[in-house]
């Protein structure tokens, strides 16, 4: 199997309007996949067939090469999972928009193990941060991210971690605790997925 990590960031909203100067949003989710597939890749050295390929590149820049990775061996042997954070709205003004979600394709049963795997482990590892209000959507743009996934012919899991125009949010993914969480609640979600799928 091919665990296979990209940023969830298009190249088309690379200049949205964040409230936080600090926070730029392809950096922070390039070192959060960093994070994770340096974890991950320590957590599975022992286990054969498994292998970890990451992006940096803009999700929509990743996804052509995702394909021609995907053409050499069978799509059941691909996992993609892209890794977000969510926002309101595009206006540069924070808002009370709160929680983690995960959205994935429809692509096999794969896609809902993973998908369900990763909601265990942010809600374990987030606890009450993770709750969304029951009327609360991700944003336009990640609907539109969500769409993208849907093209592939692979499973695939969009993660977004929290909301980067929240102001308690905000602070808590740039803190080291807030970033180590974000990661942990990934290896702890995919390894979830690993066992399941074995």
């Amino acid at each position: 199997m091919n665990i296979i990590l990209t940023p969830a960031v298009s190249s088309f909203y690379l200049s949205h309007r964040n409230p936080n100067p600090s926070l730029d949003e392809l950096t922070y989710l390039t070192g959060i996949v960093d994070g994770i597939h340096a974890a991950l890749t320590d957590s599975i050295k022992d286990t054969p067939f498994i292998t970890i390929t990451k992006f940096a590149a803009p999700i929509d820049k990743s996804i052509p090469k995702i394909d021609t990775l995907s053409r050499n061996t069978p799509p059941s042997s691909k996992l993609l999972i892209a890794v977000g954070l969510n926002a309101s709205i595009d206006d540069g003004h924070y808002h009370t928009s709160r929680g983690w979600s995960v959205c994935n394709n429809s692509v096999s049963k794969q896609s809902d193990i993973i998908a369900l795997s990763l909601a265990t482990a942010a809600l374990q590892t987030l606890g009450s941060m993770a709750a969304s209000p029951q009327d609360q959507f991700p944003s336009q743009r990640y609907l539109n991210l969500s769409a993208i996934l849907a093209e592939l012919k692979i499973p695939a899991a969009l993660t977004l971690n929290l909301y980067q125009d929240n102001v308690r949010d905000a602070a808590y993914i740039l803190s080291s605790t807030g970033r180590q969480a974000i990661i942990d609640l990934h290896i702890k979600g995919i390894l979830e997925y690993l066992a399941l799928s074995s």
